[in-house]
């Protein structure tokens, strides 16, 4: 004896056509006999739960159910122990939201052609100086990749018209396979073998290449290394990775920076820092010296009393802002020297120089060095 239908579709008598269509793709994906291999009794349900939405799907053949129950579908109001899938309502699109690809690339086999296989992204590592990252420049790279074939230019062949319509698939780029099962007849689609889903076929092809219309070679490509880039960070450079197969798009070329240490600067960000050194009088009285920054010498003037650790800050001497107006900063921390292997005549100087200065000369000023880096790291 059948099951009613609506405790077949697990749904209420009241239920909607939307209710109706979700518990039968649920069910239709758990029992397909192409899914549901190792339930023997799979295949039964299938039909079953199919047989109860042909019904409960069409509204003249619901109302006969609903009034006469599975009598009045037999009575002629719409016989549904014989359906037939050719003529089901929505089925093709059913099967293609239910299960795409899984059974040959769609409903019925609607696989799609595959033709020539973009090229490969490609990634590489680029060094830069301090300099070259802070300013900015163009750099020549040179790297060994899939390029166009110089002899077909990328045709695959110097003859195009050794260039044919596969027979296998007749330019379709996938071949079909007609299953028929108890449930009806399947169309199963496939990408084709002979073409690999191009749908073309070359008789002669390129000696150079062997029809791929690509093979390595030494490649040079010029990269704009923006100003103010930094180490580990990449540039992408579209369409100069390795070449597509018989013209189709290239790949991606990806730059990785790397920015080798300097023997002055060290970068943080987009400041950078190096450090001076004055000896005990220079610090004391005050001088003006001549220090490196990006941008070349520069004559910096420390002033009297200047402390070890002390930082003197250069604005805009730092990196370009990526992206961005302005460069960072650059900071300059005081190293005080002190000298070595005093003979007696320095040390009685040096210890009259001690008697005659009291301690307050030593004595820590409100702007000493913890407030001038804290100043300089907060603004």
């Amino acid at each position: 004896m059948k099951r009613d239908y609506y405790e077949v579709l697990g749904v209420p008598r009241d239920a909607d056509l939307q209710q109706i269509k979700k518990a039968y793709r649920k069910l239709a994906r758990q029992h397909h006999p192409d899914v549901a291999v190792d339930d023997p009794d799979g295949e039964e349900k299938f039909k079953e739960a199919t047989e109860a939405y042909e019904v409960l799907g069409d509204p003249q053949k619901r109302d006969a159910y609903d009034t006469y129950g599975h009598d009045g579908l037999r009575r002629g109001a719409g016989g549904a122990g014989g359906f037939d899938f050719d003529g089901f309502p929505g089925f093709g699109d059913l099967f293609e939201n239910l299960f795409g690809g899984a059974f040959g690339g769609g409903p019925f086999g609607a696989a799609q052609q595959r033709g020539p296989a973009r090229g490969d992204d490609l990634a590489i590592e680029v060094g830069l100086t301090l300099e070259e990252a802070a300013f900015g420049m163009e750099k020549e790279i040179t790297f060994t990749a899939q390029g166009v074939c110089p002899t077909c230019e990328g045709a695959g062949t110097a003859e195009a018209s050794s260039v044919k319509t596969c027979p296998e698939c007749a330019g379709r780029g996938q071949v079909r396979t007609v299953r028929r099962t108890i449930l009806g007849q399947f169309i199963q689609a496939g990408v084709c073998a002979r073409c690999s889903g191009t749908g073309h076929i070359i008789e002669k092809p390129c000696t150079e290449c062997r029809g791929a219309g690509r093979r390595l070679a030494e490649r040079k490509v010029t990269v704009q290394i923006p100003a103010g880039i930094d180490e580990g960070q990449r540039i992408r450079v579209s369409g100069k990775g390795g070449a597509g197969e018989r013209g189709a798009r290239s790949g991606d070329l990806y730059v990785r920076i790397r920015v080798a240490p300097h023997e002055l600067f060290e970068r943080h960000g987009d400041d950078i820092f190096t450090g001076v050194d004055l000896t005990m009088v220079q610090a004391a009285l005050g001088a003006t010296l001549t220090v490196p920054t990006l941008d070349g010498e520069e004559e910096v003037e420390f002033a009297a009393g200047t402390q070890p650790g002390e930082v003197k800050v250069l604005h805009n001497k730092g990196v370009q802002r990526l992206n961005g107006h302005g460069r960072g900063d650059q900071a300059i921390t005081v190293r005080v020297i002190v000298p070595r292997d005093l003979d007696e005549k320095h040390r009685r100087l040096l210890e009259d120089f001690d008697d005659a200065v009291g301690a307050e000369h030593y004595a820590e000023r409100p702007e000493g060095v913890l407030h001038k880096l804290r100043t300089f790291f907060t603004g």
